[in-house]
């Protein structure tokens, strides 16, 4: 056990060792390797690399080709608890999307800006992959011994996308693949904190998903037998101002901790282009349904279900059209508690380290935290990356505008950045030179905390 004058002067060992040129060189080496979800392998090397010259442990997890995790694990004396820090190395979009922004934040290459930095991953979330990869750079450097584990889960595959259609293959297998095979294989903690981009406040909450596909399927004919009432895209429509009815309806019904349960109308597809001569014998829709903390994808189905049943009894037209229905993606959202040691550990690091209170939010965007808690680990978010340069929306709870702008692209600030890696270092000494016994974590303890939590936040308590 140490006191709190050892624990300090620990810090200021580690803090030494913190350089903003080194960290401003790794944000943009981790940039400028392109990692497109399903090729994360070239990322996952150079991260390899950068842990085995620090002298941290690697554990390898190849997913398939192209594709594995980075684990860095410094190991402890064996009380302690073990803290994984979780980020992912695939980025939102490839760079080369048709019809997306031809600026830096979009391109898989650095360009520093003064205090900002521009380039595709790096406010999602590779700015907060270099903040968890120095500090642990920090630690083995200061030479300072833990009581418990550290874990650096630098993992593939976490960015929103479905296999579906003809879209197949890698590039579309994401939705937290990378997390769940690191946890499966190996990369356990008793908690957790993911990286993404919270513009460093605690993110306490975040949604989950359902995406539904629709398809109407009609005869085919030629056009100049087609009227309104046989055509699959005219009928589609029908469909989609039911949903965007009851979308709306279900936004502010399902909204909690300020987020709004959002229902989109994604995609559509229909009829043959090359031959436009032909009535359209199929349109499909595609919905995108958030998911709040606690709410199960089976209750978006059945109500997705009523909506169209009820339309099908009341226009013949739709009743005449074969409908299948199904739901091909889902992901559940997750909550931490302030009950929760992490949420507490969190807090306590940025207080001590930024000199105010953190502050507390809840975003509707799906997290690998929602795995994590999923697996029995509890987790929540806070990340480097968030903060925008200019934005004129009102800075609130919830309020999506204030850390996102797709006129802008992905950038980050270097300070933010810097300082990031000064919470982690905190928040790893505060927690890993403890043992599980000064924290109060006999499992039994914490599982039945965990099942309280649940069953309050259920109105069963």
């Amino acid at each position: 056990m140490i006191d709190t004058a050892q624990l300090a002067a620990m810090k200021k060992k580690v803090h030494r060792h913190i350089d903003r040129e080194k960290l401003l060189r790794l944000v943009c080496d981790l940039v400028n390797i392109p990692s497109p979800t399903g090729s994360e392998s070239a990322c996952a090397d150079y991260i390899a690399g950068r842990f085995r010259a620090a002298g941290i442990k690697v554990l390898s997890q190849a997913l398939e080709e192209s594709r594995a995790n980075a684990i860095g694990i410094i190991k402890g004396g064996g009380d302690g608890p073990c803290l994984m820090l979780n980020g992912h190395m695939d980025t939102s979009y490839v760079g080369d999307e048709q019809y997306l922004p031809d600026m830096p934040g979009y391109k898989p290459q650095a360009v520093v800006d003064g205090e900002w930095i521009y380039g595709l991953g790096v406010y999602n979330m590779k700015g907060s992959l270099a903040a968890f990869i120095h500090a642990a750079e920090a630690l083995r450097s200061a030479g300072v011994e833990l009581a418990g584990d550290l874990l650096i889960a630098c993992v593939a595959g976490e960015i929103e996308k479905a296999q579906v259609g003809r879209f197949q293959g890698a590039l579309y297998r994401g939705g937290g693949c990378g997390t769940w095979y690191a946890i499966t294989h190996g990369a356990v903690a008793d908690f957790a904190v993911v990286g993404e981009p919270s513009g460093m406040t605690l993110m306490r909450a975040h949604g989950g998903y359902v995406w539904t596909r629709i398809t109407l399927v009609g005869d085919p004919m030629h056009t100049i037998y087609g009227t309104a009432r046989n055509n699959t895209i005219n009928n589609m429509m029908k469909v989609m101002r039911a949903l965007q009815q009851w979308g709306d309806e279900y936004e502010k019904r399902r909204a909690y901790l300020g987020m709004p349960a959002h229902v989109t109308l994604s995609a559509i597809e229909g009829g043959w282009p090359y031959r436009c001569s032909r009535v359209p014998v199929a349109c499909t829709l595609y919905v995108d349904t958030r998911l709040m903390p606690g709410q199960e994808p089976l209750e978006v189905r059945r109500e997705i279900e009523t909506v169209i049943a009820d339309l099908r009894r009341n226009d013949p037209d739709l009743r005449e059209l074969h409908l299948d229905m199904d739901i091909f993606m889902n992901q559940w959202g997750s909550e931490c508690p302030p009950e929760e040691f992490i949420f507490r550990a969190v807090s306590e690091a940025h207080r001590e380290t930024v000199g105010a209170p953190v502050r507390v939010t809840a975003i509707p965007f799906a997290s690998d935290a929602g795995e994590l808690t999923a697996h029995g680990i509890p987790a929540l978010n806070y990340g480097a990356t968030g903060r925008l340069r200019t934005f004129q929306a009102e800075e609130r709870p919830g309020n999506l505008a204030r850390d996102w702008n797709p006129q802008q692209g992905e950038h980050a600030s270097i300070g933010d950045i810097l300082q990031a890696t000064k919470v982690y270092v905190n928040l790893i000494l505060n927690v890993c030179t403890r043992t599980r016994a000064e924290l109060g974590l006999a499992a039994g303890k914490r599982r039945k905390r965990r099942q309280a939590g649940k069953d309050a936040r259920r109105g069963r308590a």
